[in-house]
């Protein structure tokens, strides 16, 4: 493992260890971000007492939907570490983003490189409430039902994503159907930015992620994260399967 005061980027670190040979498990983490970067290039607000860290892995990018198979199964990961070492029980805003009630504490970056892909987790572990990129922000120290330390909550990060993404099977199956558990926007009425431009309600998601919206002409939609960015309409409760 390698820790860092300050850096651009854990995951440019972690891209530049794996050009140069680092092995399958390292990992980068760091107090403090200057170039923190999501999906979609956006920018990654940097907190203090966060929890900031990129861990290299094996994937077959080549494989048909492994970006998305390896989202999920890193975010389920996040999810389970975070509700074992703070008893908080985290959402899931699809794709990729780590919610309590409408407010994001964390999220995950998930780049592939062939047979290889960086994962990075950050997440707002220690400081108050605020705004990201117009979302509300919340931390995991306010929303804990027991004392945490960053170190446990990191090893438990690391080690729970990486048996998410090994799993395989009736394994990864259950981690599947933990990620639609998990899910915010189940059963909602969603708006899609982006090239699209629709609006409907979220029906489920397929195992690479791929969610399905019923439209308002009754058309089933097939939406790639790659593609959209969503936005609730409804303060209703989404449906539980």
């Amino acid at each position: 493992m390698t820790v860092t005061n300050e850096t651009g980027s854990t995951q440019d670190d972690a891209i530049v260890g794996l050009q140069s040979g680092a092995p399958y498990g390292t990992v980068y983490a760091t107090e403090h971000q200057t170039r923190g970067r999501g999906r979609r290039g956006r920018g990654w607000l940097t907190t203090p007492g966060g929890l900031l860290f990129s861990v290299i892995t094996r994937a077959d990018a080549a494989s048909p939907g492994a970006p998305g198979r390896l989202t999920i199964a890193a975010v389920v990961g996040a999810a389970r570490a975070i509700q074992a070492c703070t008893g908080a029980s985290a959402s899931i805003k699809w794709p990729n983003d780590l919610v309590f009630g409408q407010a994001k504490a964390g999220g995950v970056l998930v780049e592939t490189f062939g047979d290889a892909a960086v994962i990075g987790v950050g997440l707002n572990a220690a400081s108050g409430a605020g705004m990201a990129d117009g979302q509300a922000t919340t931390a995991l120290a306010a929303l804990a039902t027991r004392a945490f330390d960053r170190n446990e909550l990191l090893a438990a990060c690391v080690v729970l994503i990486l048996e998410c993404l090994a799993a395989e099977g009736d394994a990864r199956d259950a981690v599947h159907a933990e990620w639609v558990r998990r899910s915010m926007l189940l059963g909602l009425q969603v708006e899609v930015s982006g090239t699209l431009g629709v609006r409907g309600v979220v029906e489920g998601f397929d195992p690479d992620g791929t969610l399905r919206l019923r439209d308002a002409g009754g058309n089933l939609r097939q939406i790639s994260s790659g593609e959209v960015s969503l936005r609730v309409l409804t303060d209703a409760q989404p449906h539980r399967p």
